[in-house]
């Protein structure tokens, strides 16, 4: 795939479009706002790059299929422009986020470290790569809760945390567009990247109890988009 923009520029379209994704439909106004600088940043015509870059990634193929490009392409440049777009943009994603050569089991990022056990299919893997996480942050915070009195420890709420001020500094607002969904299964992703990286994984048993009790707190958040 020939590059057409810089690296740095690809990342900043590619986390602003998957962070579009997630922004509850009624909320794009005030998510424009709060991520004008973010968006004013992006070259122009960076559509298609970001399309075909997303394309790949769920697919699994290194050259996707075209005609889905331009069609995500043209939902791309229509999604910021009006809820009605928005709408669409999150339908067509959501397909684009089943697509068997990310979402299956066997195919995910990090099969044999969690990724099996995610609840919904790869929607988070390919923002989590590119909007570069600090994961020192998370390390901290799950360090924090293991100083709390057993009553008050709460590994799922410290990845929820992490996973919240992670969109707040991709962002560039502190406001958090994001249904309860989106930011828990976003908070297992970035706890599932975070073990990849280290040497020192959860035992497979942790990571299901963990998914469970995360699974139980986006039910009871409330409905979301």
């Amino acid at each position: 795939m020939e590059a057409k923009f810089s690296a740095q520029a690809q990342k900043k379209a590619i986390s602003f479009y998957y962070l579009l994704a997630y922004c509850p439909s009624d909320k794009l106004k005030e998510f424009l706002a709060e991520t004008k600088a973010l968006a004013s940043g992006l070259p122009k015509g960076i559509e298609k790059d970001v399309a075909a870059r997303i394309v790949a990634f769920h697919s699994g193929l290194r050259e996707p299929e075209e005609k889905l490009v331009k069609q995500l392409a043209g939902s791309i440049k229509k999604a910021a422009k009006s809820q009605k777009g928005l709408m669409a943009y999150k339908v067509l994603m959501e397909k684009i986020f089943a697509m068997p050569g990310r979402a299956k089991a066997e195919n995910r990022l990090h099969r044999k470290k969690g990724c099996r056990f995610c609840a919904s299919p790869c929607a988070y893997g390919y923002f989590s790569l590119v909007s570069e996480p600090r994961f020192e942050l998370l390390q901290q915070l799950l360090d924090a809760e293991k100083e709390k009195a057993p009553e008050e420890k709460s590994a799922v709420r410290a990845a929820w945390l992490y996973a919240f001020t992670h969109l707040s500094r991709t962002a560039g607002s502190d406001k958090g567009f994001i249904s309860s969904e989106h930011l828990g299964n976003l908070a297992y992703c970035l706890l599932m990247l975070s073990m990849a990286k280290s040497r020192y994984p959860l035992p497979e048993e942790q990571i299901k109890t963990f998914q469970a009790r995360n699974q139980e707190l986006i039910a009871n958040w409330g409905p979301g988009e």
